[in-house]
């Protein structure tokens, strides 16, 4: 059996969207395929879809993990995301909150 995973995020400005998470995450995005642009995560897809109309593109979570978390937390707010808390140390590990540019 073949399990993949794919979170995307529905946002009302796909291009602000890529350059965000390119930032961000230092990656480059897939080819933009109509309203979709995927992000290869090795055993996953994180990819970007333009809203619709009636799409509620404000309530979404998205987890990443990363190798360093100082320097990923740097690369989002560089990038214009808010920092809602800080870094702190949880029993699974270390981790932040950011909220991206779409809210």
């Amino acid at each position: 059996m073949s399990t993949s995973m794919t979170v995307y995020v529905v946002t009302p400005d796909l291009e602000r969207a890529r350059r965000f998470y390119e930032q961000a995450l230092d990656i480059t995005g897939g080819a933009q395929d109509g309203n979709w642009v995927p992000f290869s995560l090795g055993g996953a897809t994180f990819a970007l879809h333009a809203a619709a109309p009636n799409d509620d593109a404000s309530r979404y979570s998205v987890s990443f993990t990363v190798d360093d978390i100082e320097a990923t937390v740097k690369r989002f707010e560089a990038a214009g995301a808010k920092l809602l808390s800080g870094i702190a140390d949880e029993t699974f590990g270390r981790m932040a909150t950011l909220e991206d540019p779409d809210g």
